[in-house]
């Protein structure tokens, strides 16, 4: 049997705080759609707000670099 066609490519795992997952909810809920959907369309503006930026506004190596050193 052939393997179902996905809608969405690739999975993607995240740990989120308990927080950050109730106000996901939250919205959700409010919007009457999935949390994985607002996750989605988050992603979306942020790829459309940054994409053409030449240094990301995200310092992420420096924080892993940080993170590391601790």
């Amino acid at each position: 049997m052939p393997a179902k066609p996905r809608k969405f490519g690739p999975r993607l795992t995240v740990s989120l705080t308990g927080s950050d997952y109730d106000a996901l909810s939250i919205l959700a809920e409010k919007g009457e759609v999935s949390v994985s959907w607002v996750i989605r369309r988050a992603i979306e503006e942020y790829l459309a707000n940054h994409t053409d930026d030449v240094e990301p506004t995200l310092p992420l190596r420096r924080l892993q670099k940080v993170e590391k050193a601790q």
